[in-house]
């Protein structure tokens, strides 16, 4: 079946958070009480020296004091060669690159480390792949083989589930180090885990008008005199973790402003009130059945056939 934009989008975040979940208290051990913090999420790993062209784009990078684990998470379970390429780029990362990286995400004031690293490794996360599969796969399917083998070249492969496992299905680390044994032992994933994490990598405008409402919108509940926000400090507030486009920040509040759930007050600021609710709760599903952009065209046409209709009686 083919998902629809929005529900790629809201599958992507229950993938990131999902994984996210494995480093709080609500996982079993969670990675936290091994000394792993993320420090960074959608780094931009790049070396451009002398018979170097690497851009790494990892999801989400784990860190311990040590150990730098570039991670890419999938909401699916197919192998492509997109995959393939992603993970042949963060296997190019050295040590160098990745702790002025590191350094670039200003670890040392968000975590107790200061930033070395003493070893690099890649992981891919499936959902819903599992020990059975990969067996069955790779004895009958020649081009399963082949990308499995490919894969496991370059990165570690695990899968994830709710209430399940994150563990290893895989290919081997680099080095052995407590980060490596911990990620080997596997660890035990909540069946609910929270939202830590709003939005994908991409950040377009139905999952921004989703996270909008799920932080700003809802709360007009509990304000009689509603709640007012800014573009600037919706970017803010996603920031330094999400680089919000203004054009596609633009896109989600006028559709917000269309379907009824907010209203313009001046210059790029807006207001959620308590007979906004409906149309707040609403946003959900009508970004799942339709893109943001389709809506707002499709919305436009009508008004002007409208128009026109009024314009030949």
């Amino acid at each position: 079946m083919t998902l629809t934009a929005g529900e790629r989008q809201r599958r992507e975040v229950n993938t990131y958070n999902l994984f996210y979940s494995a480093v709080t208290a609500r996982a079993d051990p969670p990675l936290s009480s091994r000394g792993v913090r993320i420090p960074v999420m959608f780094p931009v790993f790049e070396d451009a020296s002398e018979g170097r062209d690497l851009k790494a784009e990892p999801d989400i990078v784990l860190y311990d004091g040590s150990t730098c684990v570039l991670c890419e998470i999938k909401s699916g379970n197919n192998i492509s060669e997109r995959d393939i390429d992603q993970m042949a780029e963060c296997a190019k990362v050295s040590i160098e690159t990745a702790e002025e990286e590191l350094k670039n995400a200003q670890v040392r004031d968000k975590t107790e480390y200061d930033g070395s690293v003493s070893s690099v490794e890649s992981i891919i996360v499936y959902q819903d792949m599992d020990e059975d599969t990969i067996e069955e796969l790779y004895s009958d399917s020649e081009s399963f083989r082949e990308a499995f083998d490919r894969l496991t070249t370059y990165a570690v492969l695990m899968t994830q589930d709710y209430g399940g496992n994150l563990r290893v299905l895989g290919g081997e680390f680099n080095d052995d180090g407590a980060m490596q044994s911990a990620l080997r032992v596997g660890v035990s994933l909540p069946e609910n885990p929270p939202d830590e994490i709003m939005l994908t990598e991409g950040m377009e405008p139905e999952v921004l008008a989703m996270a909008v409402t799920d932080i700003w919108g809802e709360r007009a509940l509990d304000h009689e005199d509603g709640v007012r926000v800014s573009r600037a400090e919706v970017r803010d507030f996603f920031a330094p973790r999400h680089n919000v486009r203004a054009g596609d920040l633009e896109l989600a509040f006028e559709f917000l402003q269309d379907i009824g759930a907010c209203e313009k007050v001046n210059t790029h600021r807006y207001e959620f009130r308590r007979e906004h609710m409906s149309a707040i709760l609403g946003v959900e599903e009508l970004v799942m059945a339709q893109r943001v952009e389709e809506y707002l065209r499709e919305d436009d046409q009508s008004t002007f056939d409208s128009f026109g209709d009024d314009g030949t009686n």
